[in-house]
């Protein structure tokens, strides 16, 4: 029946009334500091008239809480009843017995009520925002003046300012400086004479720190660690150099929280009651919905100061809690606001247990939102079978959505399965495409590199061509070269040898000899003509080749030309005769 872990133990914290509304810090700290007992089948968890300093849940298992006037129920696991604890009032007013092997939780009362106040209350709290004590600002005024005119110091006696004014402490702090720690023992009670304060919070050891308000000249803070005797849960760390006054935790005690809290008894505040005075529970709503006082409000401390304005000045408050911290505090509050209010001595759990049994009688919760003072009714034999066959009716419905939850529970251990086999398939498949686009990606990269080798190989043969087919050209035009030369020389040649003949001529020389001269000229023509003739690539054949080509060309264009105009001709002939015969048939 043990439980399994911490972890599991915490989930069943945060169903547990008050505990639920713990930060998970402290639930965890409830974890580490409170035990879970093992009770057979029998045994006696408390008995009735015990004063001790524990709550006790049950987590598992049923238990019978009797009393000697022969009152008795059950508690069952995991019931709604089990949510809170187990007959809690002190002294004890009944005898719980296990009636099967059971696990019960027990927790430091005084432990869980620091915790509450902690998490309610202190310098900040994330749900309510800053509380200080707004002394005044007007700058030109002296700082004394202006506590002496806050509402919170109209109560305390001309004696006790004096002695405030003697033993209050000036500091000079800089900017930076840390004043208060969160987690710290409250030692001092502050009041900001000039300067400017920062408070932050961390919401777990490991955070960052939250900014969460700046505080002023004439602001106090401080007062509510002292007075609930818990850590700071904020800090306060200075904006700017400045100057703050400070009362030790006792000259605060004695000297101011004293003289304004009014602190009464069960009996005296039912007196008080009576005149007029109202009750204000500052509890959780699920604390004051497990029992409370008849006629009571409810206004949870972590909401009070959002909700203070809305009270009636004119009337007296009782503040209570269950064991005295929480309520105190909200006096406190009251006080600085000026409200005439008392907090209840010890609280709900010490008084109601010593009420007389006709007073404690079930009062049966109304519309208006009061719940009974004890959290269980008498019933009688048969009322208890009416429950117990609800309970059993309830219990077997529970068994049927445990067993449709177990069915839904392997359904989706099935499809969880079903899942991650399409997920490894999916896998697979994703690894063998991934191996099958590496092994493409080596192809083309192959075939990549060969390509570019032919290419190169193309590239260099190309190149190789090229170089031999232009020294080809350089040679042939070379070769032109020479032979061009070659006819311009012998042009040259002849032309001064006509020259020279046409000399000869003129001056009467010798003609015997020309008729020699020009046979062995045009031998030598006639040899180099046909050598011109016979190489077919010789500059004479081409010049040849293109005057042939040209007399070609423009035999073709006189040709056609001459089709045209035969054309034309004809289409004139005709349109003569056709006219002639227009003509001949008038």
């Amino acid at each position: 029946m043990a439980l399994q872990s911490n972890i599991e133990l915490a989930s069943i914290l945060k169903t547990l009334i008050p505990i639920s509304n713990l930060s998970e810090d402290n639930i965890e700290l409830i974890v580490s500091s409170s035990s879970v007992k093992a009770v057979s089948k029998g045994n006696i968890i408390f008995s009735e008239g015990d004063n001790d300093d524990y709550a006790f849940y049950l987590l598992k298992g049923e238990l019978n809480l009797v009393s000697t006037d022969n009152t008795n129920f059950r508690i069952y696991s995991e019931t709604d009843g089990a949510r809170y604890p187990l007959a809690q009032f002190q002294p004890r007013q009944f005898t719980a017995i296990a009636e099967d092997d059971s696990l019960i939780l027990c927790v430091d009362k005084t432990l869980l009520d620091s915790l509450l106040i902690g998490d309610d209350a202190d310098i900040v709290s994330c749900n309510s925002g800053l509380e200080v004590n707004d002394i005044g600002n007007d700058d030109d005024e002296d700082w004394m003046t202006r506590i002496l005119q806050s509402p919170l110091y109209t109560n305390i006696s001309v004696e006790n300012i004096q002695k405030i004014f003697s033993k209050i402490e000036s500091i000079d702090v800089s900017k930076g400086d840390v004043i208060v720690n969160q987690g710290d023992n409250g030692d001092y009670y502050y009041i900001i004479q000039f300067g400017r304060c920062q408070i932050s919070r961390k919401p777990t050891p490991n955070a960052q720190d939250i900014n969460l308000a700046q505080i002023r000249e004439g602001d106090a803070f401080g007062e509510e660690a002292i007075i609930a005797k818990t850590k700071r849960n904020a800090s306060v760390t200075m904006l700017t150099d400045g100057r703050l006054m400070r009362l030790s935790k006792d000259d605060f005690l004695e000297l101011i929280l004293y003289s304004i809290l009014q602190k009464v008894d069960y009996e005296t505040a039912q007196s008080i009651e009576q005149k007029g005075a109202i009750w204000l529970d500052v509890r959780y709503p699920d604390e004051f919905r497990d029992y409370s006082i008849d006629g009571s409000i409810n206004i949870p401390l972590n909401i009070l100061r959002l909700q203070v304005g809305k009270l009636d000045r004119t009337k007296q408050y009782i503040t209570c809690c269950d064991t005295g911290s929480r309520c105190a505090i909200a006096a406190f509050i009251l006080a600085q606001h000026g409200y005439d209010v008392y907090h209840l001595n010890s609280g709900l759990k010490a008084h109601i247990g010593h009420m007389d049994k006709d007073q404690t009688e079930i009062i049966k919760t109304d519309d208006s939102g009061s719940a009974d003072i004890l959290p269980f009714k008498k019933n009688d034999i048969s009322d208890d079978n009416i429950i117990r066959d609800e309970l059993k009716g309830l219990r077997e419905e529970l068994e049927s959505i445990r067993g449709n939850f177990k069915e839904q529970r392997e359904k989706i251990n099935l499809q969880t399965q079903n899942t991650n086999k399409l997920f490894q398939q999916a896998k697979k498949i994703h690894d063998d495409i991934e191996q099958e686009r590496e092994s493409i990606y080596k192809v083309v990269e192959i075939q990549q590199k060969k390509h570019e080798e032919t290419v190169a190989h193309f590239q260099a043969e190309i190149d190789k061509r090229f170089i031999d087919e232009e020294k080809k050209m350089q040679a042939f035009y070379s070769w032109k070269a020479n032979e061009i030369e070659k006819i311009r020389n012998m042009k040259q040649a002849a032309e001064a040898e006509y020259i020279k003949i046409k000399k000869v001529e003129k001056s009467g020389e010798d003609i015997q000899r020309q008729p020699a001269q020009n046979h062995v000229l045009n031998d030598e023509l006639k040899e180099w003509l046909a050598e011109q003739v016979k190489n077919e690539s010789s500059p004479l054949n081409k010049e040849l080749r293109k005057a042939k080509g040209r007399i070609v060309q423009q035999a073709d264009l006189s040709h056609k030309k001459a089709r045209r105009i035969s054309k034309i001709q004809d289409q004139f002939l005709s349109a003569e005769i056709d006219v002639l015969l227009k003509d001949s048939n008038k």
